[in-house]
């Protein structure tokens, strides 16, 4: 007699949590832990991430600094560690003989070790002394306005050695009825008014 097939559920709802940040990082830490691959042990993961990026937000970055200084101690460890490997291979005929390039990588894994460890360094202390955004706006925007300040000033002297006469920019003068120049062109005519005609 044939079995019928069983029904495979047709509800994927539970599909969604892979697209939850931090899930797959979330089933890692569940595998290192040696745990039993089930969804409700990743939540639970994740929901604990979630705690430590609400303190984040709220301006705790205790874990965040007992994080990174255990990873600074923990590389500091390796580099050291990788460093003396690389030396006791050095002055060992044994192992230069066998593998020349061991103690070569010993070394090249102590130096990340050490570039590693920096950045972290560099990473804490930027977080105990954060960059001021809004004091190099201030002063971004009062050396704009100084050099618009500077720059009026050389239009206005431009313009009074133009005119030959003082500029304004306060106050809006009236325009002057008779012009100087045609004035004295007037004159010289024998024109008996400012604009050059005879009565």
């Amino acid at each position: 007699m044939n079995k019928k097939p069983t029904k495979v559920s047709a509800d994927k709802t539970y599909l969604k949590h892979f697209s939850v940040p931090g899930f797959s990082q979330a089933q890692i830490m569940a595998r290192a832990g040696k745990l039993p691959p089930e969804s409700e042990n990743f939540i639970a993961i994740v929901e604990g991430v979630y705690e430590r990026v609400k303190s984040t937000k709220d301006g705790d970055w205790t874990e965040i600094e007992v994080i990174l200084h255990s990873q600074i101690a923990m590389l500091n460890t390796l580099a050291a560690n990788f460093m003396n490997k690389a030396i006791g291979g050095y002055e060992s005929p044994e192992v230069l003989g066998t593998f020349p390039q061991l103690p070569l990588e010993f070394a090249n894994l102590s130096l990340k070790c050490q570039a590693e460890m920096r950045k972290c360094a560099a990473l804490l202390h930027e977080i105990k002394n954060p960059k001021k955004p809004a004091t190099f706006i201030k002063n971004f925007v009062n050396k704009q306005l100084n050099q618009l300040q500077v720059e009026q000033e050389e239009i206005k002297q431009r313009l009074e050695a133009n005119n030959h006469a003082p500029v304004d920019f306060t106050s809006k003068r009236e325009a002057e009825t008779i012009d100087t120049a045609v004035a004295t062109v007037a004159v010289q005519h024998g024109a008996s008014n400012a604009r050059g005609q005879s009565d």
